[in-house]
């Protein structure tokens, strides 16, 4: 008769052997470590759902996203000391908003430094400037440059209130001593808010930290790619400081109107419901950015199907004039898998009462960045745009919004490459992470 240590043992290899069956294209480098990735991304998806039982509610999985990175990032992963150990950090506040400023080991006698603003990614709702501490760190020395990495503050909120969420709040650092303002206890457009006044801040004053203000560059990942978007427009629009000198957009998130472009499309096709930036976890996260923690499954469907969004909208020549598909690439809508966009919706009264409460929010360049007006005069961008990325499609649109309204782009698309590739964390390294990055490097420091 088997013994329940060993049914226990049977039913838990079992278990591991599920998370870490998911597909991973052939041409994905270090197949393996990003097959650990995206299970732990997966066991965390889980555990949240079974949070559910006993504290209903469709943002628990923040909390439990929160909680293990951050465990992993203050008690298992190497300390981000191992990268440019050197470069100096000061933790401060830019008018109100907490930063880290790092300053490289070198630079010239008397000659002022360039500066960079980074705004990390994680969907306005995952991780904080000490996870990106490495990348940062990296960032100053190979810039020579100030790097003034944001937060993205989330007030002391109770999501859910069992004792062992409690202690995942502590192990991720988001007690009473730490209010960082993010998602879901944060709305728009708090993120868009703070990441601009402490860019504004440091404009200001580049002069105290050694910076020459007219050679400040602002770049991101994912959300931040956003919030580099949406800083940079505004700044472009504010006579009263200089103007930012160039913007790096990785992979970045730029809106939330259309969830079924060919890029979300495909990456269903391959992925289903696992991977980084799977339907179900980029619609909760774009209906928390607009309802936070009162964001329910059924908005939470309504944004992964289009059904947030009027009929009349999606016929507008605007709106065909900045998110067609036709603007993406053919070979991105030839596939069995591609569907064209409907534009029947709303088609339920959940989808009729998002719209009319949220029209103007959907409209917002803070919100959209993709939808401002006149993007003319915005300055030299680099955009990054990876294969396996629901997201993908958006970078490649705002390339071409842009190119097509004179501003000086380099777009690079990477054809092995995954959404986070870049940065996971410390010690947690991909090869074709460390090549995107060094060809950033080299296009900023010939413009910075």
């Amino acid at each position: 008769m088997m013994s329940w240590t060993r049914l226990f043992l049977l039913i838990l290899i079992g278990y591991v052997a599920f998370l870490l069956y998911l597909p991973v294209p052939s041409n994905i480098d270090q197949g393996v470590k990003y097959r650990s990735v995206t299970a732990l991304a997966k066991l965390c998806q889980h555990v949240g759902l079974l949070s559910q039982i006993f504290a209903p509610g469709v943002t628990n999985v923040i909390t439990i996203h929160r909680g293990v990175f951050g465990f992993l990032t203050h008690y298992v992963l190497p300390s981000s000391d191992i990268y440019a150990p050197d470069v100096k950090l000061e933790r401060t506040t830019f008018d109100g908003v907490k930063v880290h400023v790092y300053t490289p080991p070198g630079g010239r006698e008397g000659e002022l430094l360039p500066g960079f603003v980074y705004l990390h990614g994680g969907g306005f709702a995952l991780f904080d400037v000490d996870h990106y501490d490495g990348m940062t760190r990296q960032i100053s020395k190979e810039l020579n440059a100030v790097v003034v990495s944001v937060e993205l503050r989330q007030r002391c909120g109770q999501i859910m209130n069992i004792p062992i969420v409690l202690k995942i709040r502590r192990w991720g650092h988001v007690g009473p001593d730490r209010r960082y303002r993010r998602t879901p206890e944060y709305t728009f457009p708090i993120p868009h808010e703070d990441s601009l006044k402490a860019t504004r801040w440091f404009l200001k004053n580049a002069g105290k930290y050694g910076v020459d203000a007219n050679r400040v560059g602002i770049g991101g990942d994912s959300a931040g790619g956003y919030l580099s978007a949406t800083v940079t427009q505004a700044i472009q629009d504010d006579s009263n400081i200089p103007n930012i000198k160039l913007q790096v957009l990785i992979y970045p998130w730029l809106q939330i109107v259309d969830l079924q472009t060919p890029s979300h499309q495909d990456y269903r096709h391959i992925f289903g419901s696992n991977g980084i930036v799977f339907s179900e976890s980029v619609g909760l996260l774009a209906a928390m950015s607009i309802y936070g923690e009162e964001a329910t499954q059924t908005q939470v469907q309504a944004f992964m199907t289009n059904n947030h969004t009027s009929k009349e909208f999606k016929n507008s020549a605007f709106y065909e004039s900045r998110m067609s598909h036709s603007i993406v690439p053919d070979k991105y809508r030839t596939g069995s898998f591609y569907t064209e966009p409907s534009n029947q919706y709303p088609n339920s009264v959940i989808g009729h009462k998002i719209w009319s409460e949220s029209k103007q929010l959907f409209l917002d360049q803070r919100m959209s960045p993709l939808f401002r007006e006149d993007l003319s005069g915005l300055p030299p961008t680099y955009i990054v745009t990876v294969e396996y990325d629901s997201l993908r499609d958006d970078g490649i649109i705002y390339a071409k919004l842009l190119e097509q309204a004179g501003v000086d782009v380099t777009w690079r698309h990477y054809e092995d490459a995954f959404h986070g590739v870049v940065w996971v964390g410390p010690g947690i390294i991909f090869d074709k992470g460390t090549k995107i990055l060094d060809e950033m490097y080299a296009f900023v420091r010939d413009r910075l």
